[in-house]
């Protein structure tokens, strides 16, 4: 069983990307982030600077430019929302941290361990800044209960097919 989802060191490729194929994804998923909602109201659930995110920690397989990732994304996703500035930074870079982890131990091409991983970090990313903004910063905000599995499904479906697209620019080491 352990086979299945972890193939042996020397068959793990790496692969590297155009230069400006990060910047590029960020500022988009951004963007999306900020206008999809006003075209379609379930999109205010889906996190897309948290793909981007995890996508380069499970492609790069490099914690501390997952970590850089995840900070950087998170602080921007900041700037555009209406949390306070920092919480998705933190959730964030914990997330780039352990999907780098992740990405060194399993098949990330696997749809499966991608929608898993997604709807995982998904989970705990709205559960840090739910905390967060809790018991840090005193507000009353309310907890998602049973909305949070669906959403973290939701953002793993919606990975698989967008990680499928950003792997058509990856190259070979």
């Amino acid at each position: 069983m352990s086979d299945y989802f972890a193939p042996p060191r020397a068959e793990i490729a790496l692969y590297r990307f155009p230069s400006l194929f990060y910047p590029i994804a960020a500022i988009v998923a951004l963007a999306l982030q900020a206008y999809l909602p006003l075209l379609f109201h379930a999109a205010v659930y889906l996190d897309l600077p948290l793909f981007v995110v995890v996508y380069y920690g499970l492609c790069a397989r490099n914690a501390t430019g997952a970590v850089v990732a995840g900070a950087t994304m998170g602080l921007l996703q900041d700037g555009v929302s209406h949390l306070a500035l920092g919480l998705n930074g933190i959730a964030e870079t914990l997330a780039g941290f352990i999907a780098a982890g992740i990405g060194g131990r399993l098949d990330s091409d696997n749809a499966g361990v991608r929608f898993l991983v997604v709807a995982g970090l998904y989970a705990m990313n709205v559960a840090l800044i739910f905390l967060m903004e809790r018991y840090l910063m005193a507000r009353m905000v309310p907890w998602w209960g049973g909305r949070l599995a669906l959403a973290a499904a939701f953002n793993g479906a919606a990975a698989v097919p967008v990680f499928r697209l950003l792997d058509r620019f990856r190259q070979a080491r």
